[in-house]
């Protein structure tokens, strides 16, 4: 019987110490846990107050980098487009192209018309447009005349822009660095050559980086458009262009008009050229007449002279 009670408190004992051990384990565990979590949320506290100080951290650990284009910043597009046109009557073209240029805030680079008047004329613009106005731009200019042809395209060059003017920053700082050393920090001949010379080397590399992105700035903002116009005579379009029956009234109107005009003015050239010849013809016809006169005259004498001496025959009285 005693060895049987020894034996219950001997397995008490044992349970008490079993369990407050596992106590304790689970104890510690659990501040373990609840310091990790405090440390993390320390961390994310202080990341969200102040992130400029873990991204300084990672400039100063992996050197200076490139920004990425954001969904909020503006893409950089470069779009160019070339349009040709055909009309039937030339004037007023230039003036038409020149004032929808200006309507839409660009300006004429470059214009070159070929032919003269009473020939088919055409004529050659290069446009620079705004970006912004680029699609408002070539469906107006489909006014002008016909279209013939149009051909547009398009290229993005936003992450080429983003990474020179990161370029470029980084470039300059580290010739502002250069410069505080060539100041501050040498001392020999040797070390200002050595200096100006990687001085020379940044410098160049920011010039041309600055020159292409200057480029790149140019060509986003402004688009280049291409304007030919050529002037045809009684045009047939492709049929997938057929002209509406207000052009073509528009157009029988302006043949029937021009055929008025081509009268007269060719009745008044004819006129014009004439008048000259009078100065040949008037004296010519009057020395013409004159000749016809006295000749005629000259004829009819003798016939007169004859019928006056001829005897007269006696009457007979039947």
């Amino acid at each position: 019987m005693r060895t049987v009670l020894m034996l219950l408190i001997s397995f008490a004992l044992i349970t008490l110490v079993a369990c407050g051990a596992e106590e304790e384990a689970n104890w510690g565990l659990a501040e373990e846990t609840t310091a990790d979590m405090a440390h993390s949320y320390d961390y994310a506290r202080v990341a969200s107050a102040a992130p400029s100080v873990s991204l300084l951290a990672e400039t100063e650990s992996r050197g200076p980098i490139a920004e990425l284009p954001t969904a909020a910043q503006q893409r950089k597009i470069i779009f160019n487009a070339n349009i040709r046109l055909v009309v039937d009557k030339f004037e007023g073209v230039s003036k038409a192209v020149s004032s929808l240029a200006k309507k839409h805030g660009g300006f004429i680079a470059s214009s070159n018309i070929h032919g003269s008047e009473g020939e088919p004329r055409s004529g050659n613009w290069t446009l620079r447009i705004p970006s912004q106005n680029f699609d408002s731009f070539i469906d107006g200019s489909k006014g002008l005349g016909q279209v013939h042809s149009l051909n547009q395209d398009s290229k993005e060059v936003t992450a080429e822009y983003v990474d020179l003017e990161a370029r470029v920053r980084n470039l300059k700082a580290e010739e502002e660095r250069l410069h505080k050393h060539l100041d501050e920090s040498t001392r020999s001949l040797k070390d200002i050559l050595e200096v100006e010379q990687q001085l020379a080397r940044v410098r160049g590399e920011i010039e041309r980086m600055q020159g292409r992105l200057n480029v790149l700035k140019d060509l986003t903002s402004l688009s280049t458009v291409t304007v030919r116009i050529e002037e045809i005579k009684d045009y047939i379009p492709e049929p997938t262009e057929e002209p509406t029956f207000a052009t073509q009234v528009e157009r029988t109107w302006d043949d029937s008009i021009g055929g008025v005009g081509s009268f007269f003015t060719n009745l008044s050239l004819g006129v014009v050229g004439f008048v000259p010849w009078l100065a040949v013809i008037l004296p010519l016809s009057l020395v013409a007449w004159l000749v016809f006169k006295r000749v005629r005259r000259s004829v009819k004498l003798p016939i007169a002279f004859t019928s006056s001496s001829k005897p007269e025959q006696p009457k007979t009285t039947g």
